[in-house]
């Protein structure tokens, strides 16, 4: 499934994409209407088949030994030999094996079903590598799970006071153990905050005061609005356990601040925090308070005492404790596996792929600084982690119960394969690609990765403003046939330039035939299930299904598609958005250049389509985009949210307009300009306010009837039959 550059060219001798590069042969990928096929025997190559045994060349069981050969699967009858116990026994065998003798295939690692418990990553470098010809796979024994884990099983439970049980921690007393995550049988636990539901309110700002304690802790008034609030009497206490340990989670518009106590002033009800937020802290639409000992009323809620060394747990009504499994991430282990190129020496780990792996528990950590970040929460860590990886795929494997992120493509990554994973119960997002600064030199872009057949479920389940993928300054990649859903404040975000220059590498990107629905079902809602920002040409953003995107009582957005400021040279065209909050497509004023073409947005509730504005000083710009053959149909608010509409210098034509219940169609929320008035702006000359004519929508069925002025107009039918997680492996 690898594939070798040529000329600047990745190539693969069986499978060419319609893009002009090659792609790995197992990847089914459609690209526009051409269906790229596997090569012959790829997928269901007999060697690689689910029915028939592949006999690895190196064994791994937690039963195992790393004295013995590692060439056995069991632990032979005289048990004087059998698998090894580590993956670094194994990855040592690996390199002696390349080292020693011309091996022709590909070299099979193969781990025993059960738990290997890491309290490291475990490191592949260069000398890890192996070849097109002899790539080194690390898998699942066949019928068996193995699962590379970061966490710790925690037992000897006792009936404490009330409905609450304890566990003392001399790790944690003595300062070597801490952790913020908790999972009783494979389930998510929350610390106890206060308030249980709802959230606070900040009163104000805090004044400077020159010769008050404040100003000798923050010295830079201008930072002041970042690191202290006046709160309403009562909401934050002094009295409350272990005050250096409670978190202030303030919700912010796309993003929060977590933030750390650095001192309360209980007669001006001050808080001022050791660091600060990204905006001013009342840019927000509310807080709670994280981690309150004096708040685990509510069962399924736990906390652990730093001070004392316990942990306490309020069970869910009949969780017997004495039976169940309860884990907690091990110190410091925020990763489990690292792939370590040397990008700037072109020495680069490649060829290596891991198969039917499940990746589970990792920690999260919270600085002493606290956390923010202006958007898509990008800084946290990644249990999978990439420099200089060429040609490497992560197949079907299992990455759950993570702190953070999944997968991070960071510097100089090319030609890698993200295929049929299941991603669930992640702190962060799924998939990282690319860095957020643009490199200086060719062969530190990542490009040309492919995350295709995903199913990335219930990410963002601690930092709030997460993307489910997220693409930085990287070009060239495809994001196929995956199926997003949960509290993420966006499905995919492409591009990280605000404003069309300096040119960036974010380009050439294809979002296609991802099925997305019911996002934003976390604390902060979602923006929007597809996101772009800056000057992008040669991105295509097509063949999506979009459905029930939920908005934040904090703030009124939930969109399908956005394309943000700066964005010039993308084009959107046979997506369905269906229900949306904000509607099926909003841009920038600040963008120009696209091309959104031959999409259905279906049923926005608060409005259907929206233009909002981050205009640069000086003459406004024109928009100047194409927004034409576009079925947009509604049954409440208006058509159109603007904050301003600059000029009418932009091509909308060739598109049907339908309010259900037939009420007055108006462009301009402010102006109302009636549907004439609009066309003598020059504005959708040759559109029409008609019934599109569905077959039936409500249930999935954008076709349309005959005689439908959609297709008198041009329109292309939409099929949305083959969006979402394909087969690819099936025997």
């Amino acid at each position: 499934m690898f594939c070798k550059r040529v000329n600047g060219k990745s190539q693969h001798k069986n499978v060419l994409s319609s893009r002009g590069y090659w792609i790995p042969a197992t990847v089914t990928i459609l690209l526009g209407m051409t269906t790229v096929l596997p090569a012959t025997g790829s997928v269901n190559d007999p060697a690689r088949s689910e029915s028939k045994t592949v006999r690895a060349d190196f064994y791994i069981s937690p039963d195992g030994d790393d004295s013995w050969s590692g060439k056995l699967a069991e632990t032979n009858a005289e048990q004087a030999d059998g698998p090894f116990a580590t993956l670094e026994r194994a990855r040592e065998a690996v390199r002696k094996l390349r080292a020693t003798m011309n091996h022709h295939g590909p070299i099979h690692v193969q781990l025993r079903g059960g738990t290997y418990r890491l309290e490291k990553p475990f490191v592949l470098r260069p000398e890890d590598s192996g070849s097109e010809a002899s790539p080194v796979i690390y898998e699942s024994f066949p019928g068996e799970k193995a699962v590379i884990s970061g966490g710790k099983i925690i037992s000897g439970w006792q009936k404490a006071d009330g409905p609450l049980w304890k566990v003392e921690m001399p790790e944690v007393q003595a300062g070597k153990w801490y952790f913020r995550q908790m999972f009783v049988n494979g389930k998510r636990r929350h610390r106890p905050r206060y308030p249980k539901e709802d959230f606070l309110k900040l009163a104000n700002l805090s004044e400077f005061d020159k010769n008050s304690w404040m100003a000798q802790s923050t010295p830079d008034e201008g930072e002041l609005a970042k690191r202290a609030f006046q709160y309403e009497p009562g909401d934050i206490r002094s009295d409350w356990s272990n005050i250096n340990d409670i978190e202030i989670v303030v919700l912010q518009f796309w993003t929060e601040a977590r933030l750390r106590i650095q001192r309360l002033d209980d007669q001006k009800h001050v808080v001022l925090f050791t660091g600060g937020s990204f905006r001013p802290l009342t840019w927000s639409g509310g807080y709670y308070v994280d981690n309150v000992f004096e708040e685990i009323s509510e069962p399924g809620s736990w906390y652990l005492d730093r001070g004392k060394g316990v942990l306490y747990y309020h069970p869910l009504p009949g969780e017997d404790l004495s039976q169940a499994e309860i884990i907690a991430p091990g110190a410091g282990v925020y990763q489990l596996l690292r792939l370590e190129g040397d990008v700037d020496q072109g020495r680069f780990v490649q060829h290596v792929r891991f198969v039917k792996l499940t990746f589970a528990y990792t920690a999260w950590e919270l600085p002493e600084e606290g956390h923010c970040n202006p958007q898509a929460e990008i800084t946290p860590p990644a249990a999978i982690f990439a420099d200089g990886a060429y040609y490497c795929s992560l197949e079907r494997c299992e990455l759950s119960h993570l702190g953070a992120w999944g997968i991070e493509m960071r510097r100089g990554c090319r030609d890698n394969s993200i295929i049929g994973n299941t991603f669930g119960d992640l702190g962060a997002g799924c998939v990282k690609i690319g860095e957020r600064e643009n490199c200086d030199q060719d062969i530190e872009e990542t490009r040309n990765i492919v995350v295709s057949d995903n199913r990335m479920l219930d990410a963002g389940q601690v930092y709030l403003g997460a993307a489910g993928i997220w693409i930085g300054q990287s070009s060239g990649n495809i994001i196929s046939h995956n199926e997003i859903t949960g509290p993420l404040m966006w499905a995919i975000s492409v591009g990280w330039t605000w404003s069309y220059f300096p040119l960036q590498r974010a380009r050439d990107n294809i979002i296609e035939f991802n099925h997305i629905h019911e996002l934003g079902t976390g604390i902060l809602g979602t923006h929007g299930a597809i996101y772009a920002l800056g000057t992008s040409p040669g991105t295509v953003i097509r063949n999506n299904y979009i459905r029930n995107i939920s908005a934040s009582d904090l703030w009124g957005s939930g969109e399908g598609i956005i394309l943000d400021n700066g964005c010039y040279g993308i084009v959107v065209e046979n997506n369905v958005v269906y229900n949306a909050v904000a509607g099926g497509y909003g841009s920038n004023f600040n963008c120009a250049g696209n091309f959104i073409h031959n999409n259905i947005f279906l049923y926005g509730q608060k409005y259907q389509l929206t233009v909002y504005g981050d205009l640069p000083p000086g003459p406004k710009p024109y928009k100047g985009e194409i927004f034409a053959h576009n079925i947009i149909v509604w049954r409440q608010g208006p058509l159109l949210k603007e904050s301003d509409w600059p000029d009418f210098s932009t091509l909308w034509d060739y598109n049907v307009y339908f309010h259900e219940k037939e009420e007055p169609v108006t462009f301009l929320s402010g102006k109302k300009y009636t549907f004439a008035q609009w066309q003598a702006k020059g504005m959708d000359e040759h559109s029409v306010v008609a019934d599109p004519m569905f077959v039936d929508p409500s249930n999935g069925d954008f076709s349309l009837k005959p005689g439908s002025p959609a297709l008198k107009l041009g329109f292309k039918p939409i099929d949305i039959s083959k969006v979402g997680p394909r087969n690819l492996f099936a025997k």
